[in-house]
């Protein structure tokens, strides 16, 4: 199994279709990097470059990476995973059968391709599949793993209930869930109280999921307030045209293979907040949210994600649901839902001498000599890759 590289906006259609059978054998669904969310970016955002993982024309993992500046510990600017601006933690597609093979290629295609000691990857299951491919790299010869951070996200492991009312599309909100505190439901049932008095009618959650027009209301109800104005930090995808069709033909292409979550929560007959998830493999993340800017002093917010979260937890469609924060530090973030579940951010040294610089990290301490050493190691390794890199070219010349 060897890697190759690909540019987002080189991807063939042959090419759409191996990553889209990755994407269902994969031994962790990640919607940040299936085909349906990324291959809308191709036009805006086609330089992004992806690792691929492959063997007979098969594809067995799939990474995005950009350029990572770890120089304050390594010395280099190396390749790896950013932390994501929309879908939570961006860890690796690998297939569940080869995890461990393919994991490793794309290791050594970081090395092979991009020149680059060591991978960044941000925002890696620290248990479950994954986090044992990652045990069956580190042990493979030239390579070695250091966790450098661990991070409790917000997760929503769903237990689901039998359907009451299987061809409704409307249920009564829940707003004071029985894992909230007792402070906290006591404080949502004040603002629903209220937000009822002002919107005239009882609190329920729709789903839209199959009406073509809710993403036309959910992009104007999230232009509606603050977030529709640029000069005040907004960020409404009607900002932009070319990232509302971005967004919009995201959207579609979940809607198509009947993956797409859009539910509303209505006061009477006011719609007053939208959340929008897409689905991929039984995992449901969270894209965005917006609520109705004038019903804001009701923490309506609060209200339509506790909602929410409270119906999709039950939900027998589901095996988990990723909110789509990774927060670090944002205890509230953490606290507004049910369960918990820690990400890593991991260096992998790639080649002897990287390999040696992340054993050997955590052993070192913050004094000058540790610091020096790093340096050496670094540099030691851009020398191996300069020699490696003649000793090809001149092969090719030979050839």
């Amino acid at each position: 199994m060897r890697a190759t590289l690909l540019r987002l906006s080189e991807v063939t259609d042959a090419e759409a279709s191996r990553w889209a059978a990755l994407a269902k054998r994969a031994a962790e669904p990640n919607a940040a990097l299936d085909p349906r969310f990324l291959l809308p970016d191709r036009d805006t955002s086609g330089g992004h470059l992806l690792v691929v993982a492959e063997e007979d024309g098969e594809w067995f993992g799939l990474l995005r990476v950009f350029p990572i500046d770890t120089a304050a510990t390594f010395g280099v600017t190396t390749f790896g995973t950013l932390e994501p601006s929309e879908l939570g933690p961006p860890f690796p597609l690998l297939d569940r059968s080869r995890s461990g093979d393919a994991l490793t290629a794309i290791a050594w295609g970081i090395r092979r391709l991009l020149r680059g000691g060591y991978l960044a990857l941000r925002g890696y299951p620290a248990t479950g599949p994954l986090a044992e491919a990652l045990e069956a790299a580190r042990s493979r010869t030239g390579m070695g793993a250091l966790v450098v951070a661990t991070r409790t996200t917000p997760w929503v492991d769903v237990h689901p209930m039998p359907d009451s009312s299987p061809t409704e599309h409307v249920y009564s909100a829940q707003v004071d869930p029985d894992y909230r505190s007792v402070g906290t439901r006591k404080e949502l049932r004040r603002n629903a109280r209220r937000l009822t008095e002002a919107t005239g009618g009882p609190l329920t959650l729709r789903d839209a999921s199959d009406d073509p027009a809710a993403i036309d209301r959910f992009i104007a109800m999230q232009a509606s307030g603050w977030k529709g104005d640029g000069d005040r930090g907004g960020y409404a995808v009607a900002l932009d045209a070319d990232r509302e069709r971005a967004f919009r033909d995201k959207m579609r292409a979940f809607a198509a293979t009947g993956d797409l979550i859009l539910l509303e929560l209505w006061g009477g007959t006011q719609h007053v907040y939208s959340h929008v998830y897409v689905v991929s493999e039984g995992v449901a993340v969270g894209v965005l949210d917006a609520y109705q800017h004038e019903y804001a002093r009701y923490s309506t917010g609060k209200l339509g994600r506790t909602a929410v979260t409270a119906h999709l937890r039950h939900s027998g469609r589901l095996q988990a649901m990723n909110p789509g924060y990774y927060y670090d530090g944002d205890e509230e973030a953490v606290r507004a839902y049910p369960d918990r579940r820690d990400f890593d951010d991991v260096v992998i040294g790639v080649g002897a001498v990287p390999a040696l610089a992340v054993r050997l990290l955590p052993r070192a301490d913050a004094s000058k000599t540790a610091q020096r050493m790093f340096t050496l190691l670094s540099r030691a390794d851009r020398l191996v890759l300069r020699v490696v890199d003649r000793v090809n070219r001149r092969g090719k010349a030979k050839s």
